[in-house]
């Protein structure tokens, strides 16, 4: 008969990173054992507040996806309190990364006393990376459970028909109180700067590609729109608003070279052997990440300047060597806690 497993995360949002997120885990999951199903709908939600029932009719329940540890207050971490007592089966941590807000650190009591009741009641623990680690030590949580650093993208398994005549890009559109070191305006400046300059260097076009999916408001559309009015060569740039995950994601097949700002999209693109600088907007996701696997292609907005990214950019063949060693290593070790969790059941 087969086993029950249920993924907790931010899944069905228009979030493409996520949908990411949960492709890959589903498909490390079942090679690790086959004989499973999901459901990874109604946990999104937080339906499962109110409905321990639910909850323990599950084999197995894993909360992943993205940067849901921190002030964050997307469902389910907001509500964990109410149901993670209720729970009566083996229940995991797979991937979660830190979201870093400065002007909200340090947590509130009640914040860090959901995280701490997730992993106390977690049997396995999987983070994203050192960053994760240091910001939950900062807010005096316990981390001695964590057995792996790891992104799951670092895993994924699509492969795309590489065509590399386009620069690609993402831009998010960023209130000013998520930036900690610029404002708006000159974050969106330095993106246009970038982008000029690869243009001018490559003399290729450029594609900026959404990750959101929604029809009532897409950030990262909004965001390019920002960006490509500040750019010299803006006839030569795409705005383009895929309608899937997996349309976002082969999309970066075309790249020549990609420069961005959203985490999931630049993992995929060094999965792929995709030359790329990422930039790290203030949550820490791209620093945690690059961390585990020893490279220095990621530019802070504190140093969001021309003349950086041109450097990083020098940088990027040795990282690009360096990949080519740590991530199938990275990748093995995700796989091996894949393993580990399904053994709960």
């Amino acid at each position: 008969m087969p086993r029950k497993v249920g993924l907790i995360g931010y899944f069905g949002s228009g979030a493409y990173s996520d949908d990411l997120i949960e492709h890959v885990t589903k498909k490390l999951l079942l090679d690790a054992r086959p004989d499973i199903t999901f459901d990874s709908t109604l946990l999104s939600r937080g339906e499962a507040a109110s409905n321990p029932d639910y909850l323990n009719s599950f084999d197995l329940l894993i909360h992943c996806g993205g940067s849901l540890l921190g002030k964050c207050t997307h469902y389910p971490i907001r509500d964990i309190a109410k149901w993670v007592d209720k729970v009566r089966v083996p229940l995991a941590v797979f991937g979660l990364g830190y979201r870093f807000e400065p002007d909200k650190e340090p947590l509130a009591p009640e914040m860090r006393e959901r995280i701490r009741l997730l992993f106390e009641k977690s049997e396995i623990i999987s983070v994203r990376g050192p960053y994760t680690v240091k910001h939950l030590k900062e807010n005096n949580i316990d981390t001695s459970k964590i057995s792996s650093l790891a992104d799951p993208v670092m895993a994924c398994d699509i492969e795309v028909k590489r065509y590399p005549t386009l620069l690609v890009g993402n831009v998010r559109d960023m209130p000013p109180v998520e930036v900690q070191h610029a404002s708006t305006v000159n974050v969106q400046r330095f993106m246009a700067e970038c982008y000029d300059w690869l243009i001018d260097t490559y003399d290729i076009p450029l594609m900026l590609v959404s990750f959101r999916h929604n029809l009532e408001y897409d950030n990262d559309v909004k965001g390019a729109d920002h960006v490509i009015w500040l750019m010299r060569n803006r006839r030569r740039v795409t705005n383009y608003k895929p309608y899937t995950y997996l349309e976002a994601v082969k999309l970066l097949g075309g790249a020549k070279f990609y420069f961005g700002q959203r985490l999931h999209p630049t993992v995929f693109a060094a999965t792929q052997g995709i030359p790329f600088v990422g930039v790290e907007y203030q949550f820490d996701k791209m620093l945690d990440w690059a961390s585990t696997v020893g490279i220095d292609n990621v530019i802070h907005t504190r140093d969001a300047t021309l003349e950086s990214f041109i450097e990083a950019h020098k940088r990027v063949e040795g990282n690009m060597a360096r990949l080519r060693e740590t991530m199938p290593l990275k990748a093995a070790e995700i796989r091996a806690t894949a393993k580990k969790i399904v053994e709960l059941i």
